[in-house]
């Protein structure tokens, strides 16, 4: 076990079902994972319980566990407390960048400009000659809420160093395992009830979009058509085994379909018709970004869709939506690409792909400690 302080922060993703942490050390082929952690969370009553008393719970947790080094934090807030939307402007008469973004932003959002922490992970300037406007993502926040949630983290023992947003820590992930091109290629974060969607280049964010889309509505009704009420694990299994083989049905002749297991055969086929449909919303999510980028970026020819999240528990899916979009798909397992300092923090790595934000976000540089 490593010991003594770490340069890296412990890296808490704050995510729509749970909490995901991660810290780096320096390995001996450099970066590797030094710890892991997980707190999944009950369902609630509402569509946004309140989960005070769980976060702290979990980030007591985190402050105990010895494995971690250090109490310093780089964070994610929940989804739902950030707003994230695309300006494009103009500069008026001695205005400056930042002064003509606060312009254009107070209207996006749905309280007072001066209760906001506003930042923008991609700015695009105007090409020399073009004429067109200055094109911005930005990301903001509640600062009241923000605050909250720093105070949550204090009263367990730990200090946050930065906020980061999780876009930011996706790319910096895909950047480490695989590379960012001049093309635009399509990121997708998978989560249980929300998944996120972005175009970017090697330079820009095109789009971003969240969108209510997830693996749970999958598994619930794996459950329901098995009869699996309290068994959430065998449908999650089932899912994994067969997704949606079926569909490519030299695939599953060569994997499934020389077994002549009968069985096999009708629960692959089950399995499909169940989740075929809950796909095809996920598709039509993907058709309208991809085609809004290829409308304002004049017919750019996009280099890859890449699956992170809960991709790699929908066998087969990354073959579909490139079948489907036209466009080659792959999905990433971040947890097989990366050493660990001992390997018996995870000891099974296929159930390693939803800490793939954290990772990213663990992978940010805090020069100053």
């Amino acid at each position: 076990m490593l010991k003594g302080p770490s340069k890296y922060p412990i890296a808490i993703d704050m995510a729509d079902q749970g909490i995901y942490a991660a810290q780096l050390a320096e390995g001996p082929r450099g970066e590797a994972v030094r710890e892991l952690f997980c707190r999944r969370f009950e369902n609630g009553n509402g569509e946004e319980p309140d989960r005070t008393d769980e976060w702290v719970s979990a980030f007591k947790e985190i402050r105990k566990n010895k494995r971690f080094a250090g109490k310093r934090v780089a964070l994610h807030l929940p989804p739902q407390s950030i707003f994230r939307f695309p300006i494009r402007f103009d500069l008026d008469d001695g205005e400056t960048v930042e002064e003509a973004i606060l312009r254009e932003s107070k209207g996006y959002l749905p309280f007072p400009m001066d209760e906001a922490i506003i930042d923008y992970p991609s700015l695009v300037p105007p090409s020399p000659g073009e004429g067109a406007p200055f094109r911005a993502m930005i990301i903001a926040v509640r600062r009241e809420e923000m605050m909250n949630y720093v105070g949550l983290l204090k009263a367990a023992g730990l200090v946050v160093e930065a906020v980061d947003v999780r876009l930011s820590s996706l790319i910096r992930l895909q950047k480490n395992l695989d590379r960012l091109t001049r093309d635009p290629i399509l990121l997708c974060n998978i989560g249980e009830t929300e998944s996120m969607l972005a175009t970017v280049t090697d330079t820009s964010i095109l789009a971003q979009r969240n969108v209510p889309w997830g693996t749970r509505t999958l598994l619930d009704k794996v459950r329901a058509g098995f009869g699996l009420k309290d068994e959430a694990r065998k449908a999650e299994a089932l899912l994994a085994k067969y997704g949606l083989l079926y569909e490519d049905r030299e695939a599953w002749k060569r994997e499934v379909g020389e077994t002549n297991d009968t069985t096999a055969e009708s629960v692959s086929r089950a399995i499909y018709q169940i989740v075929s449909p809950h796909i095809e919303e996920f598709v039509y999510e993907l058709h309208k970004l991809v085609s809004y980028v290829r409308s304002t970026e004049h017919n750019v020819s996009f280099g890859g869709i890449y699956l992170y999240g809960e991709a790699n528990g929908i066998r087969r899916l990354d073959r579909c939506l490139e079948k489907r979009l036209g466009i080659p798909t792959q999905a990433m397992d971040p947890v097989s690409e990366i050493d660990f300092t001992d390997e018996s923090v995870l000891p099974d790595r296929s159930r390693g792909a939803p800490f793939g934000l954290a990772l990213g976000l663990a992978m940010r540089r805090l020069t100053w400690l």
